[in-house]
């Protein structure tokens, strides 16, 4: 009789898999990360570690419509354990995409790639990024009251997409906490892609607007090149953080990548910068299987050296 149990359970249990995809991805890394800048009560160097496994469910209608779900399981050097984020729910149908809950947002998507053009090494770290807060999709738990929606279409080159974060939709986080609009629009042809977007009270903060547009052009096979200028937002105190114009480029030859950039940011009512120029430069070496030895280092606006190598490893 028990094997009858056994034997009915597991044919049910596969039936219901067989109507369902269910897939394991993401990535890990570890090396040493080292930063100038850090007092005697931090360390300037340290292992650089983190372990990201994305859990990912879906299944289709008859109709042709995927429906499904995304988590997160994340850990960090200097956490206590791993973390499980928020869930992602989402349907897409023929170039059309809706997310609601833990949500990509359009300009963190970065479809194009402008928006974070200047990331490189072993943490893609960039001082070119974007000086403002705004919501991105959280790999860590946050607070449960916000909660968003994201969409996109895609047609003939061109992507639009859009995002609206609600930090209170289950309660209140504050006096003054606004809800975040994003919106983005990417044209890719040929060996040219651009894009512009904007975000309106990034990270509820009221006011704390940004806009960008960027373009990269791939000359060769072996070479490609991006401009990226930012008007950056507020921050919550109401201090305007200016603008930031980078420019970036990667040549490839082989399993050699060779990256570097050069960034400048004007600063209004914020003009406690060490430095307004700054600049990396960062490499990798790809050994196969999804796995790269990288290493980067960057001149920041606080006039400091931050560098980081080792090993990045897909899965």
């Amino acid at each position: 009789m028990k094997k009858v149990l056994f034997a009915t359970t597991a044919l049910v249990l596969s039936a219901g898999f067989a109507s369902a995809d269910i897939a394991l991805s993401g990535y890990g890394r570890f090396g040493l990360s080292y930063n100038s800048g850090n007092d005697g009560s931090t360390s300037k160097t340290w292992m650089e570690q983190r372990l990201r496994l994305n859990i990912k469910a879906s299944t289709q209608t008859d109709g042709g419509i995927e429906f499904g779900a995304k988590a997160r399981i994340q850990y960090d050097d200097g956490m206590d354990s791993a973390g499980v984020n928020p869930a992602q729910f989402y349907f897409s149908y023929e170039g059309a995409k809706v997310e609601v809950g833990n949500v990509d947002t359009a300009a963190d998507n970065d479809t194009a790639g402008v928006f974070y053009g200047t990331e490189l090494g072993l943490t893609a770290t960039g001082y070119g990024d974007a000086r403002s807060d705004f919501y991105a999709y959280e790999s860590k738990s946050y607070n449960g009251s916000r909660s968003g929606v994201y969409g996109s279409y895609t047609i003939d080159g061109i992507t639009a997409e859009a995002s609206y974060i609600d930090p209170n939709q289950y309660g209140d986080n504050g006096v003054g906490v606004k809800s975040e609009k994003q919106l983005v629009l990417t044209y890719a042809s040929g060996p040219i892609t651009v894009a512009a977007g904007g975000i309106l009270d990034g990270a509820g903060i009221a006011d704390n607007t940004l806009w960008y547009a960027g373009a990269i052009y791939e000359f060769t096979d072996q070479f490609k090149a991006g401009l990226t200028y930012i008007d950056e937002g507020k921050t919550a105190a109401g201090d305007d953080l200016g603008k930031t114009v980078s420019l970036y480029g990667t040549y490839t030859t082989g399993p050699v990548a060779v990256q570097a950039y050069v960034a400048n940011a004007s600063s209004y009512d914020v003009p406690d910068y060490e430095k307004n120029t700054v600049f990396g430069l960062g490499g990798s070496y790809d050994l196969g299987g999804g796995t790269s030895l990288l290493a980067g280092v960057h001149r920041n606006y606080d006039d400091n050296t931050y560098g980081d190598f080792g090993v990045k490893f897909k899965f």
